[in-house]
């Protein structure tokens, strides 16, 4: 592990009513919630409120599902035990930071998008304890992001879990994980990415208010 990289804001958010609302790395203008839909309704006091700096390109996702008891929500890609993770992967070749992965990995082969080494991240949900972050960097993480064969250098101890409301700040290579949850839950997601981040997948929500190439 290496410098500290997460950030605790001093923002708390309270969820709106769970209806299944979900967008998947839109663009929009962080903090002006009129370059949002108004299907993202519910999510409007939010956005104008939680931003890394207004008037900047992000990224939004919204995800509300249902977690399932015994399961991480976020933890489907998992290739080991734990669903620890960082945000980006890296490729070994040339050392970029991506998504898409190549080589058979489960990103298709393929690299479709590339990001800064300096994007920021703003994470919250609903629900305690469901999400682990260590105040750390894991620069040589693998391909798809998938840091589950290092999970011993991130023990329980050491990492902060996420509390309902609480909005934290890491980068593209803080190590985090998503843990089962112990029960059936309506589970609340959200995540606002710096710019810095180019191209993009195609299962990327587009912004019919926001035109972003």
């Amino acid at each position: 592990m290496s410098k500290p990289n997460i950030k605790k804001t001093n923002q708390v958010i309270t969820f709106p009513e769970f209806s299944g609302i979900r967008c998947l790395m839109m663009p929009f203008i962080q903090g002006e919630p009129g370059s949002v839909p108004e299907i993202y309704l519910p999510y409007m006091g939010i956005i104008e409120r939680v931003f890394l700096k207004k008037g900047d390109i992000g990224f939004l996702t919204i995800d509300e599902s249902l977690a399932v008891e015994g399961k991480p929500h976020r933890g489907d890609r998992a290739l080991y035990g734990r669903a620890l993770h960082t945000e980006a992967g890296k490729h070994p070749r040339d050392g970029a930071y991506q998504w898409g992965g190549g080589g058979g990995t489960n990103w298709g082969g393929r690299r479709s998008v590339t990001l800064d080494r300096d994007v920021r991240i703003l994470l919250a949900n609903n629900l305690d304890g469901s999400c682990a972050i260590w105040d750390a960097e894991h620069p040589n993480t693998s391909l798809d992001g998938d840091i589950g064969h290092v999970a011993a250098e991130y023990p329980y101890d050491r990492a902060v879990f996420m509390k309902a409301g609480e909005v934290h700040e890491i980068g593209i290579l803080t190590p985090h994980e998503s843990l089962p949850v112990k029960t059936n839950f309506n589970r609340q997601f959200l995540r606002i990415m710096s710019k810095g981040i180019h191209g993009r997948e195609s299962y990327f929500t587009q912004n019919p208010l926001f035109a972003f190439n």
